[in-house]
C-alpha cells in the first residue's frame, strides 16, 4: 500500500537517485500492481456499455473501493466526460503531509500514468485527467476526470 513507510523509502532512495527517478520507479511498480489486479479480476462489459461508466466502475469502485456519496461527488456527467471530486481518506496525501512532499508532484509523477494505463485496458478510448490545481491539501478535494477521446 501507499503507506508512510513506502514514502519514507522513496525519500531515502531520492537521496541517491533523485526524486524524479525514485517517483518513476514507484510509477512503474504502481502500474504493474494495478494492471496485474485488472488482469486477474476484469470481466469485459457487454457491447454497447458506456465506457466512462465502465472505467469509473472498475477503477474507482472495484479497484480503489470508493463509493459515492461517502467518498466524494460527481460534479459533471456528460456522454463524453465524468468529473469527480474525492474527499476520501488517502494514504498518499497522509504520507506527503508527514514527509513534506508535494502531492501535485507525487500524484503527477507516480500515479497519473498508472491510472491512464488501467483505464486504457478497460477501453482504449478512455483518458484520465487530474486537476493539479484542485488537489489536496491545496483544496478540500482531489478533482479527477474520465473522458472519451483525446
Amino acid at each position: 500500500g501507499d503507506s508512510p513507510a513506502l514514502f519514507e523509502l522513496i525519500v531515502r532512495a531520492s537521496l541517491e537517485m533523485g526524486l524524479d527517478q525514485a517517483l518513476a520507479n514507484l510509477e512503474q511498480c504502481v502500474s504493474e500492481k494495478r494492471l496485474a489486479w485488472l488482469q486477474a479480476n476484469w470481466v469485459a462489459a457487454a457491447p454497447g456499455t458506456d465506457p466512462i461508466q465502465e472505467g469509473y466502475r472498475w477503477f474507482y469502485e472495484k479497484y480503489l473501493k470508493l463509493s459515492m456519496p461517502v467518498d466524494g461527488e460527481i460534479v459533471e456527467r456528460t456522454p463524453t466526460r465524468m468529473v469527480m471530486r474525492w474527499r476520501n481518506a488517502c494514504p498518499t496525501l497522509d504520507a506527503c503531509r508527514k514527509l513534506g512532499l508535494d502531492t501535485r508532484l507525487v500524484c503527477r509523477q507516480a500515479y497519473h500514468l498508472p491510472a491512464q494505463k488501467f483505464l486504457t485496458r478497460i477501453d482504449p478510448r478512455l483518458r484520465f485527467d487530474r486537476s493539479y490545481e484542485m488537489i489536496r491539501p491545496y483544496t478540500d478535494y482531489c478533482e479527477e476526470i474520465i473522458r472519451v477521446g483525446d
